[in-house]
């Protein structure tokens, strides 16, 4: 099917990967975010789904790994990923019953309210407490909307971003969940009969791209301070609302 795309659209893929996977590389998030949208305007999200699964699952194995010992508390990135593995089997259950405008709404509206706090007050922020009490059901939420929606990103980011953290314990934490969805995801999606080993071939040949500007983020964001770093995941945020936005209401 990809085979059938003319060297603009494989072009255009390519560039969407690479782009993803620098913003993954630079803030621990993105990849998906950025890539799946632009799959999706040549061939169907299920596919451009099925592409990303190689890349998602090699890419967040890798940053886990570069950034273990920073991951702090550990406690909250398990709880974060223990959660989403009963939150994607809900999500994989109303994925046919549940109207993804309502959740693409829902979530868009959560993202503009925090983005309009954060610009009100700077240094808005969540006590470590409290994150860590909230962190099994934003796990089991953000498993929901991967299953149902294809998208736990936004909502991981908003949680994390909300608690301040130094860029190596934020991409080691949102990394870890990420990971956690993509080895439920990858099973249940073999199991559906979508992935198939040309699916796996299609999505290693994508991991090239990605795999090629990952390190060129990383280096870009290892010198970006605290506070930038923050405006720029407060930016990734406001791209994504407007996108939840647009597709909760089109």
């Amino acid at each position: 099917m990809i085979a059938g795309l003319d060297p603009f659209a494989l072009l255009t893929i390519a560039v969407a990967l690479g782009l993803g996977g620098f913003v993954k590389g630079a803030t621990g998030a993105g990849t998906p975010l950025i890539a799946v949208p632009v799959m999706a305007a040549f061939f169907d999200v299920t596919l451009a789904i099925l592409v990303m699964v190689v890349p998602n699952f090699v890419m967040n194995v890798a940053q886990v790994w570069q950034y273990r010992a920073e991951i702090r508390p550990a406690r909250m990135a398990v709880l974060l990923s223990i959660g989403s593995v009963p939150g994607m089997f809900a999500g994989t259950y109303l994925l046919t019953r549940a109207p993804e405008e309502v959740l693409f709404l829902g979530l868009g509206l959560l993202l503009a309210f925090y983005i309009l706090l954060r610009l009100v007050d700077p240094k808005f922020s969540i006590a470590q407490a409290t994150a860590l009490r909230l962190s099994l059901p934003v796990g089991i939420l953000g498993g929901v909307m991967q299953g149902a929606a294809g998208t736990s990103g936004p909502l991981a980011l908003l949680f994390l971003s909300t608690q301040n953290l130094a860029r190596p314990a934020f991409i080691g934490t949102i990394s870890a969940f990420f990971l956690a969805n993509s080895v439920v995801q990858a099973p249940a999606l073999w199991w559906e009969g979508l992935l198939t080993w040309h699916w796996v071939w299609i999505s290693t040949l994508a991991l090239v791209p990605v795999w090629a500007c990952l390190p060129l983020g990383d280096r870009v964001g290892k010198r970006l301070s605290q506070e930038a770093f923050n405006r720029w995941v407060l930016i990734l945020l406001a791209v994504l609302a407007v996108r939840l936005l647009w597709r909760g209401l089109v």
